[in-house]
């Protein structure tokens, strides 16, 4: 156990300590204070690293280095006893004790004086039957890593999740992780929508879910492009899109919007399709006159730029929607690939899918039989931003408010947290938080988390590429964690599949 000094004061929830000259420890650290008394530890995080010495007056500092500047050059200035004079002092935030396996808040002070070391990946063994199962890497003091797996639990999907990093910082590696490890776990439906198309076949020199080895039979996935693997068609039915649909999408005038609704009383789910089939003076009369030929017009241009994309089809029968519902009923992964769509065809789609898959969950739930075996689901979004601007309209923000009763659940994943609204982001209760560069970022994250975060703000600051913080009220505080390398992890998957089989030995396949 490697010894680093002693607390020196000052609160129970703002810890000092003491350590000795040389003797390096880290920002975002977690070590051990000893509470020899009463036989117990305590975790305690650095959040803060101050220069300390044993020297009169307030100037010294000053006077020294003056001295050893006039030494320079002329063979030095040599400072007596400086490892007993020397030091550095440590400011720690308090996590909890830890008290024969059990984690609890700290409310009481450790001994004056009490010993500071370094934790081990025993002192954290405490936390290994609270982690779920699907995993997100290591568990991560400094930048040292501890070989304890950090996960959250499938189960916690409908209570939402927030991913928010600058651009690099390592949103898609996790991403692509929590889906290879949903795909390993088996029990939990994942809907990943993809605008930049970078999951399916990963960017140049990194790997993508194709490569998962239980891809084959854990994910289905539907691209508006030719992908190198097995894929289906996106493909959505016009009976299927609802005037929301379309409202979530544009800006509509009063005027406009009245009429997409008298369309849609109108001719029921084939409004879509009667409003592009007619002229608009034809569809000015069967509307009784009620509305100017403009906003029809309007409504018109907007059908037939849908209707002609190529991915909206007169047929009822022929949508991909029922494909995906089921796949996530099966707990499986469903990658929608659409790097190749306009914004306005890719947000389309992803909001059909959405809806419909809240709306079924929603009838299932109805049957509380049925409702009990249903896997829960979470829809992942990238630049979520884009559609969680406010807390009303859009069903990416209706599934925040509302989804966690349904057991679906919304995964927003965005570099400006700021952009999103605040009653939305406050429904999120987990928050992988990477490395952020904008304070007011950082602000916001902070007053949304479940956990106090309030003295990371330097741990923050300095994550580097793959590190992060992982708030939820289902985790004892804010866990420090290494991402696994996407490619690293495929690789202990791989080796995992290949142990299975060959322990399989001749009652292979029985089951």
């Amino acid at each position: 156990m490697e010894y680093l000094g002693r607390v020196i004061g000052r609160s129970v929830r703002h810890l000092r300590f003491r350590a000795f000259y040389g003797m390096e420890f880290q920002l975002g650290e977690i070590l051990v204070i000893e509470d020899e008394e009463r036989g117990r530890r305590l975790l305690a995080r650095v959040i803060d690293i101050e220069y300390g010495a044993d020297a009169p007056g307030d100037d010294w500092w000053e006077r020294t280095a003056g001295n050893m500047m006039q030494g320079d050059g002329k063979g030095g200035f040599e400072m007596r006893e400086r490892e007993r004079r020397l030091f550095e002092v440590g400011a720690c935030t308090p996590l909890g004790f830890v008290d024969g396996g059990t984690f609890r808040k700290p409310k009481v002070l450790v001994p004056h004086f009490s010993k500071v070391r370094r934790a081990e990946e025993a002192d954290f063994a405490f936390l290994t039957e609270k982690m779920g199962d699907i995993e997100a890497g290591l568990l991560r003091s400094g930048d040292r890593k501890v070989p304890i797996r950090v996960g959250i639990s499938g189960e916690a999907f409908p209570h939402h999740i927030g991913v928010f990093a600058t651009t690099g910082m390592g949103k898609s590696n996790l991403m692509k992780t929590l889906a290879a490890s949903a795909m390993r776990c088996g029990r939990y439906g994942m809907l990943v929508l993809d605008p930049h198309g970078e999951y399916f076949a990963g960017a140049p020199g990194c790997k993508g879910l194709s490569h998962v080895p239980e891809a084959a039979e854990r994910m289905v996935v539907f691209s508006s492009r030719s992908l190198p693997g097995a894929h289906n068609t996106i493909k959505i039915s016009a009976h299927e899109i609802k005037v929301e649909d379309l409202l979530n999408l544009q800006e509509y005038s009063d005027a406009q919007r009245e009429a997409l609704h008298a369309l849609s009383a109108a001719f029921g789910n084939e409004w879509m399709i009667q409003a592009h089939t007619h002229e608009s003076e034809e569809l000015v009369e069967m509307l009784h006159k009620s509305f100017f030929l403009e906003s029809i017009n309007v409504i018109k241009r907007r059908i037939k730029r849908i209707m002609d994309s190529g991915k909206v089809t007169r047929d009822r029968e022929v949508s991909m929607t029922r494909t995906v519902i089921d796949a996530l009923k099966s707990a499986k992964v469903v990658l929608v690939d659409t790097g190749s769509m306009p914004e306005h065809e890719e947000l389309l789609v992803s909001t059909v899918l959405a809806r419909a898959v809240l709306e079924n969950y929603q009838r299932v739930y109805e049957r509380p039989e049925d409702f009990k075996f249903l896997p829960p689901a979470l829809i992942t979004m990238e630049e979520a931003q884009r559609v969680l601007g406010t807390s009303k309209g859009t069903i990416f923000s209706r599934i925040a408010r509302e989804g966690r009763k349904f057991k679906v659940g919304l995964c927003a994943i965005s570099q400006q947290p700021k952009l999103i609204d605040n009653q939305v982001i406050s429904q999120f209760n987990t928050l992988f938080i990477l490395g952020l560069a904008d304070k007011r970022d950082r602000d916001i994250l902070r007053d949304a988390s479940k956990q106090d975060i309030s003295d990371l703000e330097n741990e923050i600051q300095t994550l580097m590429v793959g590190e992060a913080l992982v708030t939820s009220p289902f985790v004892p505080f804010a866990l420090p964690l290494a991402v696994y390398k996407f490619e690293d992890y495929l690789d202990e998957m791989s080796a995992s599949q290949k142990g299975k089989k060959q322990k399989a030995g001749p009652d292979k396949g029985f089951y």
